[in-house]
């Protein structure tokens, strides 16, 4: 082997090896924190797909710089949800906390009332006469059932805070997610959130909406934007919108975007094989929008 062959073929392990701690970068970030990585997994294995495609010195270090940039937001983003997690759960739990110790204290009352009840019943001087001993009888019963009934009652309305505490914690915590968890995509808060960053900024965001027709299962969801994503550069932002809904945020003029779309639609039309053998159709429309400025 010569010495320019030896040098091709260590350039060539070198890109290897580069693009093989990309994609395991890109696992990691997934597997770390799901919510939040799953967006940066997606978008570092498309950069890996377009640097392996195209591996030239100039889109190496601009791969490079792009790496960079992704890590960093990552790991802010990363940060700042397990802190919010971390402050959500202990909000959570000194509200549980409250909400068990008032529990405790009307389970202590109540049981108070009913040993208080069951005195009366034991030293009370019942009447011989049955009409007189059916009055005081009826009597305890409204006593006792009126007890039971304001404990239960109190009981279901503290579980009702309970429950309504964890699911505003929980709601909270998934406000923070950026990702799609089907799809692996950015999701659609996270999307309107960088919408109105550029808007903010005095940006015109250039959409592509992708509205696709048929049943659209998680498999097929799947399928659709691992489609979708390969047709774009790793700088436009791809979300899943809705169920069956995409949305794209072009980093280009308006022309290229529309003519980008219309290339793109017959990749993403058509038939898709599912894992269990059959196939199913999928229709596709697609509209090009553009935000007003935020005044």
């Amino acid at each position: 082997m010569t010495t320019s062959d030896e040098t091709l073929s260590a350039l060539h392990t070198a890109v290897d090896c580069y693009l093989s701690s990309l994609l395991a970068m890109a696992n990691c970030a997934g597997d770390a924190c799901p919510e939040i990585g799953g967006l940066y997994r997606h978008r570092l294995t498309r950069l890996r797909s377009r640097l392996a495609f195209d591996s030239s010195p100039d889109a190496l270090e601009e791969g490079t710089r792009a790496v960079e940039a992704e890590l960093k937001e990552y790991a802010s983003k990363a940060s700042g949800y397990v802190a919010q997690h971390g402050l959500e759960l202990k909000a959570a739990v000194a509200a549980l906390e409250e909400i068990v110790h008032t529990l405790a204290q009307r389970q202590d009352f109540y049981g108070a009332r009913l040993r208080q009840f069951a005195m009366q019943m034991e030293t009370t001087a019942y009447p011989a006469e049955p009409e007189h001993l059916t009055e005081v009888v009826a009597l305890q019963v409204a006593g006792l059932m009126s007890c039971v009934e304001s404990m239960a009652h109190e009981a279901h309305s503290l579980m009702t805070r309970m429950h309504n505490e964890l699911a505003a914690v929980e709601q909270r915590l998934k406000e923070a997610e950026v990702t799609d968890p089907i799809t692996g995509l950015m999701n659609r808060r996270e999307m309107e959130r960088q919408i109105e960053s550029r808007k903010s900024a005095g940006d015109t965001p250039v959409l592509l909406h992708f509205h696709f027709s048929g049943e659209m299962n998680d498999e097929l969801a799947r399928q659709v934007g691992a489609r979708l994503a390969s047709q774009f550069r790793h700088k436009d932002f791809i979300s899943r919108w809705t169920d069956t809904e995409f949305m794209v945020l072009f980093q280009g003029p308006v022309e290229i975007a529309q003519m980008r779309a219309d290339q793109i639609v017959p990749w993403v039309a058509g038939r898709y094989l599912l894992d269990n053998g059959d196939a199913a159709q999928i229709g596709v429309e697609v509209r090009l929008t553009q935000p007003e400025l935020v005044a």
